[in-house]
């Protein structure tokens, strides 16, 4: 399984480590059954996350595709970072379960 992980966080740079590692956290404990189900060993998995950080707070958008599916899931005005991330795994978790 090769995974590209595109990060777009221009206001966020500094976060950048934190945020890389709440998504492979997020991919190893809640989407690798669910992933490993549909993908073969030499498949690509893309994973884009979008981060912006405005006066409100912190809005997300996450796109994971690979061959077989495509899920999508948005949040706005997070005050953390952590749970913004972790909300936007969950919503696509949901998506693949059905």
């Amino acid at each position: 399984m090769n995974t590209e992980i595109i990060l777009h966080a221009n206001d966020l740079q500094d976060k950048s480590a934190m945020i890389y590692h709440e998504i492979d956290k997020n991919i190893i404990g809640k989407l690798d059954a669910y992933i490993r189900k549909t993908v073969k060993e030499w498949d690509k998995i893309r994973i884009e996350l979008t981060l912006i950080r405005d006066k409100i707070g912190i809005t997300g958008k996450l796109i994971i595709s690979f061959p077989g599916g495509i899920y999508r899931s948005a949040r706005e005005n997070f005050l953390k970072l952590e749970d913004l991330i972790n909300h936007l795994f969950s919503h696509v978790k949901e998506q693949m379960g059905k």
